[in-house]
């Protein structure tokens, strides 16, 4: 996305942030928001929306204001929030002013180009397909999460958007998720696996018999397919994504983060058992920061809904100022480089090829 001469601002994105629903409260969202244009993010956004109750937000907001320097910053109030616990449909519903759906209007009015969102999951889903829809060709979105590893990065999808998904569901992410790929981690042509109980040909279930069988006939046209993979494949740069369905996908992601804090938890407690071990620590204080800057979740925080006529980001309900930032700043990338008019295309493909097998 180049910007003009003339308007600089014209043509960068406009990002629609929901500053309420967050489980920490607004202050975190806005504090995320103020650091990332502290961290030079602001000459990459044209105009910031900032959705959520007015009485709230304009004390909170004087911190943004002063680190935007200049850059376009609107309020848009609304009083109304989802909580964590409401029902989509209840919501969608009973609360059409609620701060993610104001968000979403935005996005679906062409006046927002993406709206990052900590709120509830399943009315963020819901209110997405319905106001933007999916991709010509596309049935379902699919979220996806960038995983650190000891080396690399490798995207996870589904993590949560389809529990239960069907084969096409299944290679319609593989497309999503190699695009994806390309934008975030800047790979000229990403390496797809799907995940199931092992390699060998006719391992794991229906699903994922019949979607291997289909991402194999799609490899070197649309994708880059390597196979199939398990679970020890993940973390040894096999893949750069890896497929499954949502439910696997949201066990997956959640052990792997609470394994990285429990890990952490545990050197810093060993550490802090005697005076010897702390003097351990401070030596070895540069491999843990480096250690804490590879495997931290913050960078890549925002999981995108792939597949809608528009970009919708989710944010951890539980999401700290520095993950915040970093959502953001993927927002910001997928902005720049993904190209739905190629998505539309293979997916058109896979899908001639799926109903040729349904023949």
């Amino acid at each position: 996305m180049q910007a003009s001469s003339e308007c600089p601002q014209c043509t960068l994105p406009r990002i629609a942030v929901d500053v309420m629903g967050s489980d920490l409260g607004p202050q975190q969202i806005t504090a995320g928001v103020e650091l990332a244009l502290k961290q030079s993010k602001v000459g990459r956004i044209g105009k910031l929306f900032l959705v959520g109750d007015e009485n709230v937000l304009s004390p909170l907001s004087k911190g943004i204001i002063r680190a935007g320097n200049g850059l376009d910053i609107e309020i848009v109030h609304t009083p109304n929030f989802v909580k964590m616990d409401e029902k989509p449909i209840s919501a969608l519903k009973h609360k059409k002013d609620a701060s993610m759906f104001v968000g979403m209007e935005l996005v679906k009015e062409k006046k927002a180009d993406a709206l990052l969102s900590c709120g509830n999951t399943g009315c963020l889903m819901a209110c997405s397909t319905l106001k933007l829809r999916t991709i010509p060709g596309v049935v379902r979105p699919a979220l996806a999460s960038i995983i650190p590893t000891r080396t690399h990065f490798f995207i996870l999808m589904d993590v949560g958007a389809n529990p239960a998904a069907s084969v096409e569901c299944l290679v319609h992410n593989a497309i999503l998720g190699s695009h994806f790929a390309k934008a975030v981690l800047r790979l000229p042509n990403p390496r797809i696996g799907l995940l199931t109980i092992g390699t060998e040909e006719g391992k794991g279930n229906e699903l994922i018999n019949q979607t291997h069988q289909i991402l194999k006939q799609l490899d070197g046209d649309s994708l880059n397919y390597k196979g199939l993979i398990e679970g020890f494949d993940l973390f040894k740069n096999s893949v750069d994504v890896a497929i499954c369905d949502g439910f696997v996908g949201n066990i997956l992601l959640k052990t792997c983060e609470s394994l990285f804090t429990e890990l952490k938890n545990f050197i810093k407690d060993e550490f802090n058992r005697n005076c010897i071990r702390k003097t351990g620590a401070i030596l070895s204080r540069g491999v843990f920061s480096r250690m804490r800057s590879q495997f931290s979740p913050d960078q890549f925080s925002g999981a995108p809904l792939l597949g809608l006529n528009g970009w919708v980001f989710k944010a951890h309900g539980s999401s700290k100022a520095e993950a915040i930032a970093g959502a953001l700043n993927m927002c910001l990338n997928c902005l720049e480089v993904y190209d739905f008019r190629v998505i539309e295309s293979d997916i058109a493909k896979a899908n001639a090829l799926l109903r040729s097998t349904e023949d």
